[in-house]
């Protein structure tokens, strides 16, 4: 499959998967962190856990 970047280039799979998970990381941070300025430190360390999963996930892409 062809795939293209914000800018209109021409991208592999993995790059694809690699940006994706790159702004999947920093909104689970803003997420967490929002939650922990609101108190909520459930969903504070829930918004966390993904974050390093994702950051797992994009370590194995870059692999």
């Amino acid at each position: 499959m062809i795939y293209r970047n914000e800018k209109g280039q021409f991208i592999t799979e993995k790059q694809a998967i690699a940006g994706d998970l790159t702004f999947f990381i920093s909104e689970w941070k803003r997420w967490a962190l929002e939650a922990f300025r609101k108190g909520d430190r459930e969903d504070g360390r829930r918004c966390m856990a993904e974050m390093r999963d994702c950051r797992q996930k994009l370590r194995e892409v870059a692999a």
